[in-house]
């Protein structure tokens, strides 16, 4: 027969075990409301951008992917010339008009703290150099350039080099410049082809500048860590 003393050691054994399942049930509803929030951070910044960049949306000067990522690939003007990182008078116009307002735009709704990174991407259509050289380390040279040439533009920029020094030397943190080649290279529906079933690649749409954000939950996680330590 099982003895009082052996049924009080098992039921302090429930009742640990029970105790354990409410505080990590507490901290697994904790941390899914921070992801919850995470994902909120992400949400606003796409509907931040849209509500901004409406009209260049509707006429498709520039697309807006869900993730915030602005891509610059109108059909009707060119970025550079052929083979060369310079941006051409009209790309210029159309950055003149977008950094001061994508500047204003994630700086007012304080989510820059929840920013990992924010990638300028330059991407390449699959044409190999008339110099032989192999294609892909051509157009992985020729879309670094391309990158560091808009991101050079966006550090020179009167509304870059007036922002107050905080927020100027966050922006200094988390913008940088990714030459992309033709690794993620565009069919004609603008999916990337290595993940579509339709592998034609469309040059046209490929050739494209896109500015990336990368949100981060490296802070929300932070503070779960945090709060647990209270």
């Amino acid at each position: 027969m099982r003895s009082r003393k052996d049924e009080s050691n098992w039921i302090s054994i429930s009742d640990m075990m029970t105790g354990l399942m409410v505080v990590f049930m507490f901290i697994a509803i904790n941390y899914i409301m921070q992801v919850i929030e995470y994902k909120f951070v992400e949400q606003d910044v796409y509907n931040a951008l849209s509500e901004e960049f409406q009209q260049e949306i509707e006429e498709q000067e520039i697309q807006l992917s869900p993730d915030g990522t602005v891509t610059f690939n109108p059909a009707d003007k060119v970025l550079f010339r052929t083979g060369s990182n310079l941006l051409t008078s009209d790309f210029h116009e159309i950055l003149d008009d977008f950094i001061p307002r994508y500047l204003q735009t994630i700086t007012t709704y304080g989510n820059l703290d929840y920013i990992k990174e924010i990638r300028i991407e330059g991407h390449t259509d699959t044409v190999p150099p008339r110099s032989g050289m192999d294609s892909y380390s051509y157009n992985l040279a020729l879309s670094s350039s391309r990158a560091q040439s808009v991101l050079e533009k966006v550090r020179g920029s009167h509304d870059f080099l007036s922002l107050e020094l905080p927020i100027k030397k966050r922006l200094e943190f988390l913008l940088t410049a990714n030459g992309m080649s033709y690794s993620r290279a565009l069919n004609s529906e603008g999916e990337v082809v290595y993940t579509s079933e339709n592998k034609a690649i469309d040059n046209d749409k490929s050739r494209r500048v896109e500015f990336r954000i990368v949100t981060s939950s490296e802070k929300l996680v932070k503070e779960i860590y945090d709060e647990q330590d209270l």
